[in-house]
């Protein structure tokens, strides 16, 4: 079975969909990754077939990191004619032979590509967006609405789609010569189905879902043994008590300057030792004390295990590396559905109270002393989420939709 991955956005979107591709080459079936070309460099070292595409949107994200609501306003007008581009190196692939493709919603093409190559297609989803509950709101509501009105909240995911909708459907006609009417996101997951690739030890499946809607676990790559810890890291790490981890990966701070010295703070206040990672710019270090060390990023999978606790941004892919680390946490989420992640590590216990609105540095010494008398918690979590084999559940469930 041929099977084309596609998926867009940051590592932390294309690394599941990595770890799933070698699932299934390890099935005997045949995966190809379609993903941002700056972030298939690494699956395809480790021997995963890729199909780099345009990205394009990555420097738009970078030029407009810190510059404020208008100029951010200004370039989403400028990121509508890099999509099409992003979508027109999609459309490269509707010869690729794929038997079945498994696809991000945000990839925006890839279902539409999948009628164009008459195959069955299936989302796949890290967090919970087009399937209902009445049991909690949707990962996007802004506000906890009162609890009989959180199944009306997912109504939130269409409008998601509203800015590219009319893009999308003049390029499923002309690009890709599909007639007919174009489906949008919801109704489309909702007639593909959906993988959820999360842990029900951290999200259990609702009780109104139906069984092929259950969490699978998550999807994680195995720790990249090519990697070896910098000296000067491996050197920090070895000189003191496990330290804690800040890093907030591609998330951007308004002011980094004030944000930075507000982080700093907190970990003088804290008494501990830290790892910065620097990440997209959330986090601009210039000067810092011989108690903290900087570096650009490193493997969450080898460098975790060796700290005390995670400072972070509440994006899934970093919960999840935390979860398997059995390192506690502590949350400043920044957008989308990371308030949600936020809230929910702390509801399991491995996790402080979420820090939302602004960060100071007393708040943030509060909460590392918080996560660190959550370390028993995050073991024994850890030991649970450690047997499951997410990827390897999602694969029998492709088999299934390929075989119809």
């Amino acid at each position: 079975m041929r099977v084309l991955l596609v998926t867009t956005g940051s590592r932390g979107d294309v690394e599941p969909f990595a770890a799933l591709g070698f699932a299934l080459a390890r099935a005997g079936h045949e995966p190809l990754l379609a993903a941002p070309r700056r972030l298939t460099e690494d699956a395809a070292a480790r021997g995963l077939p890729v199909a780099p595409l345009d990205d394009g949107i990555f420097a738009l994200q970078e030029e407009v990191a810190g510059t404020g609501t208008r100029a951010s306003l200004t370039a989403a007008r400028s990121a509508l004619p890099l999509l099409r581009r992003w979508l027109d190196d999609l459309a490269t692939l509707r010869d690729c032979g794929a038997d079945v493709v498994v696809y991000a919603p945000k990839s925006l093409g890839a279902p539409h590509l999948a009628d164009r190559l008459g195959v069955p297609s299936i989302a796949a989803l890290p967090v919970p967006l087009f399937t209902p509950t009445a049991r909690f709101p949707s990962p996007l509501s802004p506000v906890r609405p009162p609890r009989f009105l959180n199944r009306a909240s997912w109504r939130l995911a269409g409008v998601v789609e509203a800015p590219y909708r009319r893009m999308v459907r003049t390029w499923r006609s002309e690009v890709l010569g599909l007639a007919g009417p174009t489906p949008g996101l919801t109704e489309r997951v909702a007639h593909d189905g959906v993988l959820h690739a999360w842990s029900p030890h951290l999200l259990p499946a609702p009780e109104d879902w139906t069984a092929d809607l259950a969490p699978t676990g998550f999807w994680s790559l195995p720790p990249d043994g090519g990697w070896s810890p910098p000296a000067a890291l491996d050197r920090f790490l070895d000189a003191g008590e496990p330290p804690v981890y800040v890093g907030f990966g591609s998330m951007l701070a308004k002011d980094p300057g004030s944000f930075t010295r507000e982080v700093l703070d907190g970990l003088h206040r804290s008494g501990r030792r830290a790892v910065l990672a620097t990440g997209w710019g959330a986090l601009r270090p210039t000067r810092v004390p011989d108690t903290v060390h900087v570096l650009d990023q490193a493997p969450h999978a080898l460098l975790l295990p060796r700290t005390a606790v995670a400072v972070h941004h509440g994006g899934v892919g970093t919960v999840a590396a935390a979860l398997r680390a059995g390192v506690p946490q502590v949350v400043k989420p920044f957008l989308g559905d990371q308030p949600f992640w936020a809230r929910r590590v702390h509801e399991i216990g491995v996790a402080a109270a979420p820090l939302t609105g602004r960060l100071t540095g007393d708040r943030l010494a509060a909460a590392i002393d918080d996560a660190a008398a959550r370390a028993d918690t995050a073991r024994t979590t850890a030991a649970r989420v450690g047997e499951e084999d997410g990827a390897s559940a999602a694969v029998v469930r492709i088999e299934r939709v390929a075989a119809g």
